[in-house]
């Protein structure tokens, strides 16, 4: 690993680290740093951080419990081992059958979370097609509302689905993103426009990407504007 990949992850961990800072919940600490590992590909890290959570909080109620087992089947399938990821999955699922309406402390953990945990899995293994009908099917149950939880959602498929070479479906799933990003001021959803953008460019050839491209360019505009 390079020195400056080590310096964003010591950064990244510790920024998580800090981030609960009036609690003295190991587990919950544990997955957020978890989620910084596997957010930054570091994945033999991101194992070791999901199963230190998982361990640490052996009496967590089964909602907590399926975010943990669910950042561990994460974890799993970024080293490659499918055996243990569907596994940990399988738990996830489970534990999540037994919660009840209470939110937890960590974004409040529901199949929503949990078709993203699987679709996070699925990439990870490979299965890019398998990755985006998960998340759709965890944007199909996520509350409207979640306007910025949709924005992202929306953004990850959209790119897969660019992964597979299924252009126009991308370009419709990413007119769904700018649907919520209008309303928008979030730095993480600006990136995810950046993005969007960048990865247009090369297919401008397209009339569909071209109407999306147009569209973006005068978002772009207003928000400048704003």
């Amino acid at each position: 690993m390079d020195p400056s990949r080590r310096t964003v992850l010591t950064t990244a961990l510790y920024s998580a680290t800090l981030a609960v800072p009036r609690f003295d919940d190991a587990e919950k600490t544990q997955d957020r740093l978890a989620h910084q590992a596997a957010n930054l590909r570091h994945a033999n890290k991101a194992l070791e951080l999901a199963d230190s959570a998982a361990d640490a909080g052996p009496s967590a109620g089964p909602r907590l419990v399926a975010c943990l087992r669910g950042q561990q089947a994460h974890g799993a399938a970024l080293v490659g081992d499918r055996r243990h990821a569907f596994a940990r999955l399988r738990e996830t699922e489970a534990a999540l059958s037994k919660a009840d309406n209470r939110r937890d402390a960590i974004g409040g953990y529901d199949q929503a979370a949990y078709f993203f945990h699987q679709s996070a899995v699925l990439h990870a293994l490979g299965d890019v097609p398998g990755s985006v009908t998960a998340m759709q099917a965890s944007n199909r149950v996520r509350p409207p509302k979640e306007k910025q939880g949709n924005a992202h959602a929306n953004g990850l498929p959209a790119r897969r689905q660019f992964e597979v070479g299924r252009i126009e479906a991308a370009c419709a799933t990413w007119h769904a993103f700018l649907d919520d990003y209008a309303t928008l001021s979030s730095s993480r959803a600006d990136e995810r426009f950046g993005i969007m953008r960048r990865r247009i460019r090369p297919y401008l050839k397209n009339a569909k990407v071209r109407e999306l491209n147009d569209r973006a360019r005068e978002m772009a505009r207003q928000k400048a504007a704003a």
